[in-house]
């Protein structure tokens, strides 16, 4: 190989070229050189390596496409790229993805790695709906307008089409305490469910129906009674006084007293306003009747909802404050009442007393009033005046209970309360007073008056039965001592004669030792018995003289022929 000029423009041409065209040559050659690299850089940029989740979403003219991962590939140069990541959807995931050409909608469900086509675009990745097992969830189809209830347990994906106007709902547990008014919306007549006639004790609603109420079941106690109004005008009367024949299945015996009932659809509970006039301060004044214990049969309604009373329609023959009453009580009621009646002489009296009344036929109350307590007070309050006005202020006070127990015999008879059903028991006067304040004053003295009299008439006889008392006592007293005295001689007397008979004892065996001694002295007993008698004067003597020398008597010496006598009452005593 022949050594080449170092210094020739251009060492692959020839030598007859000239040296312009060399150096042509040589710039041909650095153009291709310079074109090749270019070629080889642009070659060796288009080449990539996608990792499993990358995506080239390659625009053109002609079109889109998408190349996903993984791989390692040669892309077009000369076509616009965009580089995407793939979506990962969890289990628990969807995806809402929108076709730009078509405009349409589409969810794509999870678990997965979700690569957009060519022309998707991601709107929003969205949460699986999952419900439970006492849930469910009502779809409408926005496009038809048809309903679809997906109940529980599961998850669900929505199409892109759904609306869920109420989200996930609740299902109703119907018990023998609740139940549930669902409406048909393609009718429009509303139905009351309950454990009866849905059995298996869990409520979804159908497609179309939708539940507008839960109600619970209402109590009437065996003294209560309910009246029920339905949409026509038709009235029902529960009653706990009748045997229970509780709702369908919820009867647990024929022979049980109250009842349990729901409350119908388009039927709405009676409400009624009586008379109450429960203060102390408003009986005085003789406004009305009042309950022993204030009304609060409403308390236990008041979860009720308001639209479920209506109002009973109706005037009430008195006025004053009402209550209102939805559960009658069926027991015997005791009101106050407090009247201003007129004697027949004119004197202006306040009549404070008791009625007892009661309900015995709720039917015909709530056909014929509204405020039976009302109509009680007014008729006991005409009756009482009819019977006051016709007697005089004395004959009043001299048989005031007479009067108001005729008055009340002859009106408790009367059809006004067997046509309202109900029962007068009893009406009582407690305390009467004058209204004007001199006839008051007089009423007032001749009530002291009397009152002194009993008073002393009282006070006498308490002194007498003292008096009595005093001299049965002295009288008992008398005895007892009397009783001492005869005990108190009968054992003197015993003591005497137990005493006489131990020294008789002792004298007779000393006279009769005596005696037996002198027997062959002096055969003669008489004799013996005058040496005895002599023998016994002499001690006598003996003794009379001692005592009258050794004591401070005086002594007297009278003749022989006085017969002088000294009695000593100490010493018979002790004798």
């Amino acid at each position: 190989m022949a050594i080449t000029d170092i210094e020739a423009p251009c060492p692959g041409c020839d030598d007859h070229m000239s040296h312009q065209q060399q150096k042509y040559c040589l710039g041909a050659c650095g153009v291709a050189g310079l074109v090749s690299l270019i070629i080889f850089g642009v070659c060796m940029g288009s080449y990539h390596h996608l990792g499993p989740d990358d995506q080239v979403l390659i625009k053109s003219a002609s079109g889109n496409s998408v190349v996903n991962g993984p791989g390692a590939v040669q892309l077009n140069p000369f076509k616009s790229k965009e580089w995407r990541k793939a979506v990962p959807l969890g289990p628990l995931a969807y995806a809402a993805v929108q076709d730009t050409l078509t405009a349409v909608v589409r969810h794509e469900q999870g678990s997965k790695l979700l690569f957009l086509g060519a022309y998707d675009t991601l709107r929003q990745v969205r949460p699986k709906l999952v419900l439970e097992k006492d849930e469910y969830l009502r779809l409408v189809d926005r496009t038809t307008g048809e309903e679809r209830v997906e109940i529980g347990p599961r998850t669900i994906v929505p199409s892109p089409v759904d609306l869920m106007p109420d989200g996930t709902l609740k299902a109703v547990f119907l018990d023998h305490g609740r139940a549930a008014v669902v409406l048909n919306k393609q009718t429009g007549m509303r139905r009351l469910v309950t454990l009866c006639t849905h059995s298996s004790g869990v409520l979804y609603p159908a497609p179309q129906e939708e539940i507008v109420e839960v109600r619970p079941v209402i109590h009437v106690l065996p003294h209560e009674a309910m009246v029920v109004r339905d949409v026509e005008g038709t009235t029902t009367v529960y009653s706990g006084a009748e045997p229970s024949s509780g709702q369908g299945c919820q009867s647990a015996g024929p022979a049980e007293q109250g009842t349990s009932f729901f409350l119908p659809p388009y039927s709405k509970i009676v409400r009624m306003y009586w008379s109450d006039y429960s203060s102390s301060a408003e009986v005085q004044q003789g406004q009305g009747p009042t309950l022993v214990t204030p009304r609060r049969q409403l308390a236990a309604l008041d979860r009720l909802n308001s639209s479920m009373y209506t109002d009973a329609v109706g005037s009430a023959s008195s006025s004053g404050p009402k209550v209102p009453v939805v559960k009658v009580d069926l027991r015997a009621q005791k009101a106050f009442y407090s009247y201003e009646v007129r004697t027949s002489d004119n004197v202006k009296l306040l009549l404070d007393g008791t009625i007892f009344w009661q309900v015995s036929d709720v039917r015909k109350m709530i056909n014929m009033t509204a405020d039976p307590e009302g109509d009680v007070w007014a008729r006991s309050r005409s009756t009482l005046i009819s019977a006051v006005s016709n007697a005089t202020l004395s004959e009043f006070m001299n048989g005031f209970n007479d009067i108001v127990t005729n008055a009340f015999t002859a009106h408790a008879a009367d059809s006004f309360y067997a046509l309202r059903g109900i029962t007068m028991w009893s009406m009582e006067l407690t305390r009467y007073t004058c209204v004007d304040e001199y006839t008051r004053q007089v009423l007032q003295q001749i009530i002291r008056e009397t009152t002194n009299r009993i008073n002393r008439l009282q006070k006498q006889r308490s002194d007498n039965e003292v008096r009595s008392e005093k001299l049965t006592a002295d009288i008992q007293l008398e005895q007892n001592k009397t009783s001492l005295i005869e005990t108190k001689a009968l054992n003197t007397k015993l003591l005497a004669e137990t005493r006489g008979a131990t020294d008789g004892g002792e004298v007779a065996t000393g006279i009769s030792s005596f005696i037996d001694g002198l027997g062959e002295s002096l055969p003669n007993i008489t004799e013996r018995m005058s040496l005895y008698r002599f023998q016994e004067t002499l001690k006598a003597a003996q003794t009379d003289a001692r005592q009258l020398s050794g004591g401070n008597a005086s002594l007297y010496i009278a003749p022989k022929e006085m017969d002088l006598r000294l009695q000593m009452p100490h010493a018979a005593q002790e004798l």
